[in-house]
């Protein structure tokens, strides 16, 4: 099997830059506070609502992390030493659709990475309060499938604006939107944030969770189109002139 080529670049700087593990670290070390305020008085068991919900905030501030890191870098808003933007790779002579799918790969095993890390740290607050790991893997699924849909956003937009500010400024419009925008109201659509999405991962909510996971296929499907579209786009603009 041929490993996408853009993917193969993205990823080994992902997993060596300087840059990226500092990222890794801090992340970890977020997620390592949360645990521990999250520990109750010697380890004490206390009520079994209250546990959950303990546990479903650690996992919605996991998920909105690794949201923002999977589209900050995807975006260039967090450069990574070493890996090309697609404005970069448009001069490049692989395929508008080569390049797409492997920045949305990128994202993906990205935000699989991110949630690996995690994992540990979210073992243990589960298995404190008490929790089976089978809710926590859907919340994970959940989480990679809204990084992926945001990453692929977050590509876009690097093609898009050339002004880091410009650039920025919507990608944090679409997180907003994202994450709070879309919970006015009471349809279906809140499902989006992961604010709700990671609860009904957790409750077994199948109609919650399967309005995300659409969701966030079409964003990535629509994106990746889009960014196809606009490599194409710059290549004639760049023989043109």
């Amino acid at each position: 099997m041929r490993v996408n080529p853009i993917l193969r670049g993205d990823l080994r700087a992902r997993a060596s830059g300087p840059k990226a593990i500092a990222g890794y670290t801090l992340f970890l070390s977020v997620l390592a506070v949360l645990t521990i305020l999250s520990l109750p008085p010697e380890l004490g068991r206390r009520q079994e609502v209250r546990q959950q919900d303990l546990l479903q905030v650690f996992l919605i501030i996991q998920s909105l992390a690794i949201v923002y890191l999977t589209s900050a870098t995807a975006s260039g808003e967090i450069a990574v030493e070493g890996e090309k933007a697609p404005w970069d790779l448009a001069a490049s002579p692989f395929p508008g659709g080569v390049i797409a799918r492997g920045k949305v790969i990128t994202s993906a095993v990205f935000s699989v990475l991110l949630v690996a890390l995690a994992l540990p740290l979210t073992v243990v607050v589960a298995g404190i309060r008490g929790h089976p790991l089978v809710p926590i893997a859907a919340a994970g699924a959940v989480t990679i499938a809204a990084a992926t849909a945001v990453g692929t956003l977050g590509a876009l937009y690097s093609t898009l604006f050339e002004s880091d500010f410009s650039r920025s400024a919507v990608l944090w419009l679409t997180l907003v939107l994202m994450v709070i925008g879309v919970t006015v109201g009471s349809g279906p659509w809140q499902f989006i944030s992961p604010l709700h999405a990671i609860p009904a991962a957790m409750t077994g909510d199948g109609v919650g969770v399967g309005v995300a996971l659409v969701a966030y296929t079409l964003l990535i499907i629509a994106g990746t189109a889009a960014l196809a579209a606009r490599v194409g786009a710059i290549r004639r603009e760049a023989q043109a002139a």
